[in-house]
């Protein structure tokens, strides 16, 4: 059995983190196979553990988001064999998990997983959406794979799409988990206002983000908010 760490960058967004939290909690994937590592680097945290997560806080903000992409990776256990993005302001089904080591076993030698079907939310509602290789947030890989390639690249916009590139440049073959299990497990967040989302805020959002104030959190206590499974069940196709 492959044993997941989900790795989860967390910077003031509390709410959000309580949800992703949640989701790992929710997966159906044998709880031996599993762990969450999140860091914070808002120092908005207690350092805390509950069945199979803990927070790892620090007040010294990272230079940038690769930078701490690779300091998770490197939190995780001894005995962990692959790798699973959990960004914080995203929703992971139960079946999530399952269906990456599906498609990491199939026995075509796959180092990494990219959906071809992820499912997007805004307004309410969820709709299907083809992917090809955004979504950094539905990914998983090979620990051996992330090492091969030296982690990503010390950079803030774009570190995932390098990731991918240096992948590509190995000729590491890529699986997809809908072979597996055609419902999509993963759910992009839209937020109409741009706040959240890293991607969106701009070439100086990240140094504004920095600039707000931390509100101090101390404990997290997991929640979904929404019936998520319901949600993607009425999903619809996006024409």
């Amino acid at each position: 059995m492959i044993k997941f760490a989900c790795i989860c960058c967390t910077y003031k967004r509390p709410r959000e983190l309580a949800t992703v939290i949640e989701c790992f909690l929710r997966q159906d994937y044998p709880r031996e196979g599993r762990e969450l590592i999140v860091l914070d680097d808002a120092g908005q945290y207690e350092e805390q553990a509950g069945d199979g997560w803990r927070i790892v806080s620090t007040s010294q903000r990272f230079r940038t988001l690769g930078e701490k992409r690779n300091a998770s990776a490197a939190l995780v256990g001894p005995d962990v064999h692959a790798y699973a993005v959990w960004d914080d302001d995203d929703i992971y089904l139960p079946h999530h998990l399952t269906a990456a080591a599906a498609a990491l076993q199939a026995g075509e030698g796959a180092a990494y997983t990219i959906p071809t079907k992820i499912l997007a939310y805004r307004a309410g509602q969820c709709r299907e959406k083809g992917n090809t290789y955004l979504f950094h947030g539905a990914w998983t890989f090979y620990r051996g794979a992330f090492e091969a390639v030296h982690g990503y690249p010390f950079m803030q916009s774009g570190q995932d799409q390098a990731l991918l590139k240096r992948f590509k440049s190995r000729k590491f073959p890529r699986a997809d988990p809908i072979e597996h299990n055609p419902r999509p497990s993963y759910v992009y967040r839209w937020f109409d206002t741009h706040r959240t989302h890293i991607s969106a805020m701009g070439p100086d959002g990240y140094e504004k983000l920095g600039r707000r104030h931390a509100k101090r959190v101390g404990r997290v206590r997991p929640r979904w908010g929404r019936n998520w499974v319901g949600l993607a069940a009425n999903a619809k196709r996006k024409k």
